[in-house]
Order: structure tokens, then C-alpha cells, then sequence
């Protein structure tokens, strides 16, 4: 049994649990990962978790973890991890929370596009709205997917990283300009399809 379903088992957060044993918010995230904390800390949760101390340090550092606790992942589940985190551009992992949120980004500005597509001339920038609108539609339903076999596998990580601490900035750059460049040759192929139509 790890610490987390432990903590999740009694519907406790980090920070309450933190705040009913008098440690650390660190020091909880710590015994979450699965490092060692001292004896008084431990002597502190076991009261929370009403356990029998040694108990409680069996349980946490036990070699052997519980199989419920075990979800195999298959090989396209990590590449689409790895893939999904953004590895490859330097990003740190996302949290549930802030995958709702571009999630959410996506789908709106998807259908601020599609709105905005009716109010313009048809040819060529109600084609380039429509096309963006498609594009960011596609992107909100893939991060609603991705968000799901992130759930499906539990692959969240277990601490939120903050959003100023999420990427660094040339990768924010790179990003956009990456986003730019692909709805910019998507408005020019559909301008040109659309015009010999």
C-alpha cells in the first residue's frame, strides 16, 4: 500500500494532511514519492492514518508493493506519454488540472474561430477561420483523449508543477511558433483548394 492511497482512502488532500500532522507540506510530498521520513514524522501520520507506527513504515517502505496499486502499461500507452508530455521539446510533465485547462483553451478558441468564420467575408479568411477553428477543435478532442488514457493508466504526476515553472520560454516560443507554422500551411492549402473549387 503506498502513502498516497492511504491519503486517498481517507479523502485527504496533501495540504490537510499536512496541516493535521503539523509537517511540512514537503515532507508529505516526500513520503508520497517514496522517501524515507524520519521517525517523529511518521509518529505524526500514524496518528493521523490511526495506525500502529512500525505498522505504517512497513506499509510504506515494504519492497514489495501492493498489486493493486500495479497498472501495467503498455509500450503505445509510454511513447504516447513521452509524446504527450512533450519530452521531446523540453516540457515537464502537465497535471490533470492544467490538461482541462488547454483542453478547455482548444475547444474554445475552436468555436471563438467557427463563430468569428460567419461574421467575415467567405474567401479567404472566413476559409482560414473555419480551418483554424477545425484544427483547434481536433487539438481539444486529442487532449480530451490523451486526458482519459492518462486516467485509464494513472500517469499523472503526483505533485502539480507551477505553470510559470511548466516550460521555459524559448519553449513556449518554439511551441507557438510550431502551432503558427501549422495552421499557416493548413490556411494556405485549404485557400488553395478552395479557390480552383
Amino acid at each position: 500500500m503506498t502513502f498516497r492511497s492511504l491519503r486517498e482512502r481517507r479523502l485527504l488532500s496533501q495540504e490537510k494532511v499536512a496541516e493535521m500532522s503539523g509537517l511540512s507540506l514537503r515532507t508529505i510530498q516526500r513520503a508520497e514519492a517514496g522517501h524515507r521520513v524520519s521517525y517523529a514524522s511518521l509518529r505524526a501520520l500514524a496518528l493521523i492514518f490511526e495506525m500502529d507506527v512500525d505498522l505504517l513504515e512497513r506499509e510504506l517502505y515494504a519492497v514489495n508493493p501492493s498489486t493493486e496499486d500495479f497498472v501495467e502499461i503498455p509500450r503505445w500507452v509510454r511513447l504516447f506519454r513521452d509524446a504527450s508530455r512533450g519530452a521531446w521539446m523540453g516540457a515537464k510533465p502537465r497535471s490533470r488540472r492544467q490538461a482541462h485547462i488547454e483542453e478547455a483553451i482548444c475547444i474554445g478558441g475552436g468555436v471563438l474561430f467557427l463563430a468569428a468564420s460567419f461574421f467575415v467575408p467567405p474567401r479567404p479568411i472566413g476559409t482560414v477561420l473555419r480551418v483554424s477553428a477545425a484544427f483547434m477543435l481536433v487539438c481539444g478532442y486529442l487532449s480530451s483523449v490523451g486526458t482519459r488514457i492518462f486516467d485509464t493508466y494513472r500517469l499523472w504526476p503526483s505533485t502539480e508543477i507551477p505553470w510559470s515553472q511548466w516550460r521555459p520560454a524559448r519553449t513556449v516560443r518554439a511551441t507557438i511558433g510550431f502551432y503558427a507554422f501549422t495552421l499557416l500551411i493548413l490556411a494556405l492549402f485549404f485557400t488553395v483548394l478552395f479557390s480552383f473549387g
